[in-house]
């Protein structure tokens, strides 16, 4: 009893240290990411500009997947965040944009920097632009009479495309952090029920998912070489390599999805939709990933965690054991 009482200690303060250290990266991987994607966003009360006493809306949530347009009497003060979207700026905008796929069409005037991540920006003819333009792999355009009192500023020359964090350096992954949005948006619409029992199951097991995700991690390339060794089974060598790619997607996307839960419920919880948590998760979890020297430490965490949990719910076809809260679609 004794011995396995210590055992129990030893695990639980080892337990405990990892959280503490895990913690501790990804806090500091946050702020560096906050202030190196959206160095423009400030706090309210530290907006270096002076805001308008005839504003019309301040503060907006982030808009995802739709169009919102700022009409020509319209005075928009406050940062404004947006997905997947299209933005028209007829009126004026006091504040910085910070955009993830999205277009944006300015024939008003816009107080503070636009922040592109994917898409385009458009000045149009009359438009006035009293800031920078940063692109990190969009494009810009501007028609013969559109003012621009800053510069554009191409940030995307080298993008990342399979490993990013293993360097030294942080190179913005465009084309993984788009690739990772569309791919759980389209699987938490189609098969909503496996992502939630994948879920659940990380939070209800995680340990044992965690353990179960490394030693499949560590058995499948000997398994593989046995196969393909064997030279007639090779077909279900592929089959079980596209098996580990489909669960390593699956278990990263719940991952993503339990991330931008607890994110979207602190900062924005009149916006909390299942397509907003998806969206905001895998956006952070791809960024964290990207951090030079501990980035490939967190995707690789998520990706063991998820992996164990889609092989213990069976690819999120039944509850591995019974969650503590009731599931929500």
């Amino acid at each position: 009893m004794q011995k396995t009482g210590c055992r129990r200690w030893r695990t639980l303060a080892l337990v405990g240290l990892v959280l503490v250290l895990g913690l501790g990266l990804l806090i500091q991987g946050l702020g560096f990411v906050l202030a190196w994607v959206a160095p423009g966003v400030q706090a309210t009360g530290s907006v270096h500009r002076a805001l308008p006493s005839s504003c019309t809306s301040t503060q907006r949530g982030p808009v995802f997947g739709r169009s919102l347009a700022l009409d020509t009497h319209e005075v928009e003060c406050g940062d404004l965040i947006i997905f997947g979207g299209t933005l028209d700026v007829q009126g004026q905008m006091w504040g910085d944009i910070l955009a993830f796929g999205s277009n944006i069409h300015i024939s008003g005037d816009v107080h503070g920097d636009v922040n592109l991540y994917g898409g385009n920006v458009i000045l149009l003819n009359g438009s006035h632009m009293h800031g920078n333009i940063n692109l990190f792999g969009g494009s810009q355009q501007a028609e013969g009479s559109a003012q621009l009192d800053g510069g554009v500023n191409h940030r995307s020359q080298h993008v990342s495309l399979l490993l990013p964090g293993l360097d030294g350096g942080f190179v913005f992954p465009l084309w993984s952090l788009v690739t990772w949005v569309v791919l759980g948006l389209a699987l938490t619409s189609w098969l909503p029920e496996h992502v939630m029992f994948i879920r659940a199951t990380v939070t209800s097991k995680t340990r044992r998912s965690l353990f179960l995700g490394l030693l499949s991690l560590l058995l499948t390339p000997a398994v593989l070489i046995v196969l393909i060794a064997l030279i007639l089974p090779i077909p279900v060598a592929i089959l079980i390599a596209i098996g580990l790619i489909v669960a390593w997607a699956l278990g990263t996307i719940a991952i993503g999805w339990l991330v931008g839960e607890y994110i979207m419920r602190a900062i924005a919880p009149r916006h909390n939709t299942r397509l907003a948590q998806v969206a905001v998760g895998l956006t952070v979890l791809v960024l964290v990933g990207s951090l030079p020297y501990i980035g490939w430490i967190v995707s690789l965490g998520a990706g063991l965690l998820g992996l164990g949990a889609v092989f213990l719910s069976r690819f999120g076809t039944r509850l591995y054991s019974q969650p503590k809260q009731p599931l929500t679609f």
